[in-house]
């Protein structure tokens, strides 16, 4: 079982940057929209991608999280940062990488449930991230978790991601009684 910690900036800080954030693709999200409606229409590539996101960002200047936990089974296997914000009672998710030979194993989610309690913990109504129209694995994970498309941004990403799309997924959190934040 892995056991998922408080990240420690500095005595984490080379595993986590060890982490591979490349995956693998046979299709994207198209963005379709009309003047009241946004659909993600998942369109087959002519031939599989690779993307790999640059895991310098995690601590780049900009990258204001507040929070972070690692899942640590004698190394960093994946990690996630966070950071509340009070003014609309949410939690967003910064990022969440997770070392490829641990995928598909309960890591993402472990590290997710930490993640949520913490926001629960927090006063957070819900959860929030962005992701790429690219990232399709990605998102069918978190769709498997609860998350939610919850809106899409065509210029994001500017001249930073030519050609890609931001995806906004979220998920409602309930109290700390179980109750939902529907109820």
């Amino acid at each position: 079982m892995t056991t998922i910690r408080e990240l420690d900036r500095r005595r984490d800080r080379a595993g986590v940057e060890a982490i591979d954030t490349a995956f693998d693709t046979s299709s994207i999200f198209e963005l379709v929209t009309t003047p009241r409606a946004i659909q993600l229409v998942e369109r087959a590539l002519p031939q599989p991608i690779t993307k790999r996101y640059s895991i310098g960002e995690v601590f780049a200047p900009w990258a204001s999280w507040e929070v972070g936990w690692v899942a640590d089974d004698d190394g960093v296997r994946g990690f996630a940062t966070a950071a509340y914000e009070a003014w609309h009672q949410r939690l967003v998710l910064w990022f969440l990488y997770i070392a490829p030979p641990w995928r598909r194993r309960g890591v993402g989610r472990a590290l997710l449930e930490r993640v949520e309690a913490y926001g629960r913990e927090r006063g957070a109504t819900h959860v929030w991230l962005e992701t790429s129209n690219v990232n399709v694995p990605g998102v069918a994970a978190y769709e498997r978790l609860g998350y939610a498309l919850a809106g899409a941004d065509t210029l994001f990403y500017g001249s930073y991601m030519p050609g890609e799309t931001a995806i906004h997924l979220a998920k409602r959190l309930g109290s700390l009684r179980g109750v939902t934040a529907s109820e």
